[in-house]
């Protein structure tokens, strides 16, 4: 059970990885950042000004919505890659995207499972 548990969380890091690393262009980093803004970077930047400006609504919200994403069960990374991919083919229309993703999933789970017996 612990094996499966750790096994997957691997691959689902080894995964996201493979992504981030296949949007190695400028219109690919432009997409990161904007869905990394959309769903949490605004709060990062009130947490900041609010910590500059002593503005404790700021701060509070954005330490609200940054802890509710760090909490366990939220989708967070997948939501950021998957809007990233969205920006980056359909409104900047960059279709170098070279990773299929079921595709790295199926091999990274086969090679778990050659190694683990």
């Amino acid at each position: 059970m612990w094996y499966r548990f750790k096994t997957f969380w691997i691959n689902f890091f080894k995964v996201v990885w493979a992504v981030i690393r296949s949007m190695n262009s400028v219109r690919g980093y432009i997409s990161l950042f904007i869905s990394y803004m959309l769903y949490q970077g605004w709060a990062v930047l009130f947490i900041i000004l609010g910590s500059l400006f002593s503005h404790p609504w700021l701060l509070g919200i954005g330490t609200t919505v940054v802890l509710f994403w760090v909490g366990p069960g939220t989708p967070v990374i997948p939501l950021i890659i998957v809007t990233a991919l969205f920006i980056k083919r359909y409104i900047l229309f960059d279709k170098s995207h070279t990773v299929n993703i079921k595709e790295k999933w199926i091999e990274l789970n086969e090679q778990s499972k050659k190694s683990k017996g």
